[in-house]
């Protein structure tokens, strides 16, 4: 049987990086107390999941920069004006799939999972999935 749980976001800028470690933890927790692995999901084509340094908190700052220095000078046809959201989006995914055990997630020592923003300010959804 798939369970799920979703959190509601809002983010304040057009990029931005959020980490949501606490809150994938405990919709994890309200779900199971067992083993397995978990599916992070953001319903959204301009943003993104991933997990990264959560130990200095000039990381999001960091890699906000380098992500904007991807984007290539290429002449984008979409009319909304966010085809860069969209490649950035895809490059880096928008789902995430991770251990846990007890109802915990197994994470190293300096990772968090963060939420990437490409296209907002915007009220955003992540939901947490586990087959029990």
């Amino acid at each position: 049987m798939l369970k799920e749980k979703t959190i509601s976001l809002r983010t304040n800028a057009r990029e931005e990086i959020l980490l949501i470690t606490d809150q994938v933890q405990s919709a994890l927790s309200s779900l199971t107390k067992g083993d397995g692995i978990c599916t992070i999901v953001t319903p959204h084509t301009t943003c993104a999941v991933s997990v990264n340094e959560n130990a200095d908190p000039d990381v999001p700052t960091d890699l906000t920069k380098a992500l904007r220095a991807m984007i290539p000078n290429v002449s984008f046809r979409h009319g909304e004006g966010n085809s860069d959201a969209h490649l950035l989006s895809t490059i880096i995914g928008a789902s995430l799939s991770w251990p846990y055990r007890g109802g915990s997630l197994i994470l190293g020592t300096w990772q968090g999972i963060y939420f990437i923003e490409l296209d907002g300010p915007r009220e955003r959804k992540v939901t947490v999935y586990v087959a029990d």
